[in-house]
């Protein structure tokens, strides 16, 4: 789905839609993230006149825990405003500024820019790194598993 994000913007409009998981292949390569998310992204001028969205993403994921390789779920509920910029170099001096910016992230002005790229850009920045379960935290393979040579080590 594409939008002109400054039209998006300064007419307030809002798009609301979900995500499956299964079907991005981006996702997919990272690891084997099941489930649907749900987006909302509304247009909005922000206090310094310029366009802006704010994406919200939530939804429950499924992935298997990176220590036991039990299945289990990941809530994701987040919130990003991205500022609309019409050139690269007001961009540039926004998300680098030295100073305090009020930019939290930022895109070029485009006339058919894609929702749902955005989207699933934002998802894999949401994706956890390494899933666990809050039992399987601070755990290694050595605290529940018995080393086979531990029968050699007893004979010797």
């Amino acid at each position: 789905m594409y939008i002109d994000n400054v039209k998006f913007a300064k007419s307030g409009k809002t798009i609301n839609g979900k995500l499956d998981l299964l079907k991005c292949e981006r996702i997919q390569e990272i690891d084997q993230f099941s489930g649907e998310v749900s987006y909302e992204l509304v247009g909005y001028m922000d206090t310094l006149n310029r366009p802006t969205l704010k994406l919200s993403i939530y939804g429950i994921i499924g992935t298997l825990c990176q220590n036991c390789l039990q299945p289990m779920e990941v809530t994701l509920d987040n919130q990003s405003r991205i500022t609309v910029f019409f050139n690269e170099d007001q961009l540039d001096a926004a998300l680098f500024a030295e100073g305090d910016s009020d930019v939290e992230d930022g895109v070029l002005a485009e006339a058919e820019f894609d929702i749902m790229q955005l989207v699933e850009d934002e998802v894999i920045m949401l994706l956890p790194y390494a899933s666990k379960h809050e039992s399987c935290i601070g755990l290694s393979y050595h605290d529940s598993a018995d080393s086979p040579f531990g029968v050699l080590k007893n004979i010797i």
